[in-house]
């Protein structure tokens, strides 16, 4: 009997701690002690919230001296938005495995160029940086 009061004892300073944690929390927070033990303590029953998965998504990062993008011929041509020097855009992408990518440079001028052509496995998900310059023009996956 000793060792359940004991422990009776001890599940009550640790409720008495976990509470003026919680009003800590809440303190640092902005919110008030009821606000934080609402937020912070699940109720007995509660499930564990769900998040939506994001489709896999092909990146695209211009390295170079130059801005680059991305077609998809499967697709219906879909291509990616302009990765300018230095900047990275994301296509999200879902329902195949293999497809072929077509990556594009951009000249000074505004015309583009073909880097390269390349199938990529964009159910997982694919990150491709575009290289150097456009007359020495290159790729990687990173």
């Amino acid at each position: 009997m000793r060792t359940m009061k004991r422990t009776a004892q001890n599940a009550g300073l640790a409720l008495a701690g976990g509470l003026a944690l919680t009003a800590c929390l809440a303190t640092l927070t902005g919110g008030t002690a009821a606000q934080a033990s609402q937020t912070s303590v699940p109720r007995a029953g509660a499930t564990a919230t769900s998040h939506p998965t994001l489709a896999p998504a092909f990146t695209l990062c211009s390295r170079g001296s130059y801005a680059s993008y991305a077609v998809f011929p499967k697709r219906d041509n879909l291509r990616t938005a302009t990765a300018g020097p230095g900047t990275c855009v994301s296509q999200s992408l879902k329902g195949q495995t293999h497809e072929q990518v077509v990556l594009y440079g951009i000249h000074p001028d505004g015309s583009s160029f073909k880097i390269a052509s390349d199938s990529f496995d964009t159910a997982e998900g694919e990150r491709v940086n575009t290289l150097n310059t456009p007359d020495d023009n290159d790729w990687e996956t990173f």
